[in-house]
């Protein structure tokens, strides 16, 4: 098992790709801190995943709130004692040009998604740093490639993926090693509502599948099993890099 006692903390980690990544370190040995908004779903994977025996356990979280984030760490540690690997997943869409978005959704796509990795790296950081730990920022093909009508998206995860070069350079001395995924089109629930929403579903899915390389879209798992390399000693010598989860789309975007 690659990540046998340690102590990884998810965010995001009740659905899609979060999910994803909580079940592959799970499998792998992992004590895993399942954080959401949403209690029943969160105690759910938290139980899926072995909440009774202490391998898994929920802890309810605003990742927009200082406060609250804090809470998480200290419960983890509290709970664990150490912390070993942070996933920074949680974040949220709004299919809108800057022209269109409102000040107000603009600082909630910020808040959620780049506040949050800021607030969750600042207060885990002392605690990885004692364990010589790393960090994983989920960014997107977005912020890499761009993509219409998604001003304050794409800011986003160009920010995360900004950030988390310059975190790998800040601490690297402590020996904590700061890397992103970018996903691409990931067979999640959110993707497949878009799906849903199309005029013809089945047209629009041929349209997506048949633009990638690999002649389909990627599975929650695969996106676990490239955060898995990323936090295991594996890639002990890999910070700072940027690992494209997306069957190639980006190649031809």
């Amino acid at each position: 098992m690659k990540l046998k006692d340690r102590v990884a903390i998810v965010t995001g980690s009740s659905k899609g790709i979060g999910e994803g990544i909580a079940r592959v370190f799970s499998a792998e040995g992992a004590k895993v801190v399942i954080v959401c908004r949403n209690e029943p779903e969160g105690r759910k994977m938290a139980q899926e995943l072995g909440s009774e025996d202490g391998r898994a356990i929920f802890i309810k979280t605003d990742v927009t709130s200082s406060e609250s984030v804090q809470n998480l760490i200290a419960k983890t540690i509290e709970a664990y004692g150490k912390l070993d690997i942070l996933v920074n997943k949680a974040g949220y869409h709004i299919s809108k040009n800057v022209e269109e978005t409102s000040e107000d959704e603009w600082e909630f796509i910020i808040n959620t998604n780049l506040r949050s990795t800021f607030l969750c790296s600042k207060y885990a950081i002392p605690h990885l740093r004692k364990t010589k730990g790393n960090i994983i920022n989920i960014s997107s093909m977005v912020g890499l490639v761009g993509q219409p009508n998604a001003g304050a998206y794409s800011a986003t995860k160009g920010g995360q993926i900004s950030m988390s070069k310059g975190m790998a350079i800040d601490f690297a001395k402590d020996a904590i090693r700061v890397n992103v995924i970018c996903p691409g089109w990931i067979q999640t629930p959110l993707v497949e509502d878009w799906f849903n929403q199309q005029k013809d579903p089945e047209t629009s899915r041929e349209y997506i599948y048949g633009q990638h390389p690999l002649g389909r879209i990627g599975t929650i798992e695969e996106c676990g099993k490239a955060a898995l390399y990323l936090a295991s000693d594996d890639a002990a010598f890999v910070t700072g890099i940027t690992l494209n989860i997306d069957g190639g789309v980006t190649l031809g975007y």
